[in-house]
C-alpha cells in the first residue's frame, strides 16, 4: 500500500487529509503533539518540524501542508513565520533528497501573488507586493523549484479553503454563512463579477488521490486548484441564501475594487483533473456549514 507522510498534520488541512487519505493509504502523520487523529494514522511521529528531522521512515509521498498564517493557533510573529514556511520547509525537502518519495507535495497559497489587478490568474501571473505571509509562501515555492533536479515536486496554490468545522473568519464566505443563519443584514460588493476564489477540502483531498495514481509529473511544477466554472457572485450569495433558508436582507453595492477569478485550465489539462464548480463547492460548503452549526 502507497504510504503517504502529512507534514504539518495538526493543521486544519492536514488533520482533514490523515483523516480521509488514510482511508486509501498508509498515512504517517507528523504533528507537534497529540492530535484526534492519532487513530487514524499508521504512524505518529510528534516533532517540531523546524528541528532537523531524523525519522526512520520512507514514504512514497511527502505531503509538506505546514503553514503559519494569521488564523494559526501559534502566536503570528516574524520567528514562527520564517520556521514554518521556510525552516521546516528545508528540512522536509531535505528529508525528500535523502530517501527520494516518488512525489514531494507542496501546499502553497494564491497570496503569494500579493496585490492582484484583476482578470484570470494564472500560474505565470506577475508577484506584486505580497505581504509577509505571502512572501515566505513564495520563498517556499522557490525552495522547493531549488530541490527539483533531485526531488520531484509539485507546488499547489490554493485560494480560500473551505470545508468541514471550518475556523471562523476564514474566508470572507463563512462570516456571509453566519450571517445568513443568523438572519442578520449582509453586505457585499460587485454582485456581477464573476467568482471562483475558492477550494474545499474534499478537493484538495481528490486531487492528491488523483495526484498519487500519476506521480510521474513533471518536476517543480506550479498548479492552481480551485473551483472549475466561475459564476456571477450575486448567484453565489443567493445560493447560500436559499440553501440556509435565510430571511436576511441583503444589500449588494458596485465599488471599485478588483475582482479576479483563477485559471484552472492547467489543472484540467495538463493534470486531467477537473475541480468541483463553484456551485458544487458553494454547496457543499453550505452542508458543512450547517452540520456544524447544529452541532454547537
Amino acid at each position: 500500500m502507497t504510504s503517504i507522510l502529512i507534514a504539518g498534520s495538526g493543521g486544519y488541512v492536514g488533520s482533514f487529509l490523515v483523516k480521509h487519505l488514510s482511508e486509501k493509504f498508509e498515512v504517517i502523520a507528523a504533528t507537534r503533539s497529540h492530535q484526534p487523529f492519532s487513530d487514524k494514522a499508521r504512524e505518529v511521529i510528534y516533532q517540531d518540524l523546524a528541528q532537523p528531522w531524523h525519522f526512520k521512515i520512507n514514504p512514497d509521498i511527502i505531503i509538506y501542508s505546514a503553514a503559519q498564517h494569521k488564523f494559526s493557533r501559534q502566536p503570528a510573529t516574524t520567528d514562527a513565520f520564517l520556521k514554518s514556511n521556510i525552516h521546516a520547509l528545508y528540512n522536509a525537502l531535505t528529508f525528500a533528497e535523502s530517501c527520494t518519495p516518488k512525489l514531494f507535495i507542496y501546499l502553497s497559497t494564491i497570496s503569494v501573488l500579493g496585490d492582484i489587478r484583476g482578470g484570470s490568474v494564472t500560474e505565470h501571473s506577475a508577484i506584486n507586493n505580497p505581504n509577509f505571509y505571502g512572501s515566505t509562501k513564495f520563498f517556499g515555492e522557490k525552495l522547493v523549484q531549488t530541490f527539483s533536479e533531485k526531488v520531484t515536486a509539485i507546488t499547489i496554490r490554493l485560494p480560500g479553503i473551505v470545508g468541514p468545522n471550518l475556523p471562523a473568519g476564514r474566508p470572507w464566505l463563512h462570516t456571509i454563512a453566519k450571517q445568513l443563519q443568523l438572519g442578520e443584514d449582509v453586505e457585499y460588493y460587485n454582485p456581477k463579477s464573476l467568482f471562483n476564489n475558492i477550494c474545499d477540502l474534499w478537493t484538495i483531498n481528490d486531487f492528491i488521490i488523483h495526484l498519487s495514481a500519476h506521480p510521474n509529473w513533471q518536476s517543480s511544477n506550479t498548479v492552481n486548484l480551485a473551483a472549475s466554472e466561475p459564476i456571477q457572485l450575486f448567484k453565489v450569495i443567493d445560493l447560500m441564501r436559499e440553501r440556509l433558508k435565510s430571511s436576511s436582507s441583503i444589500t449588494a453595492r458596485k465599488i471599485d475594487k478588483t475582482s479576479f477569478t483563477i485559471d484552472t485550465n492547467i489543472v484540467e489539462n495538463q493534470y486531467a483533473y477537473l475541480p468541483a464548480t463553484t456551485t458544487e463547492m458553494t454547496t457543499r460548503f453550505i452542508d458543512d456549514f450547517v452540520f456544524d452549526f447544529n452541532r454547537r
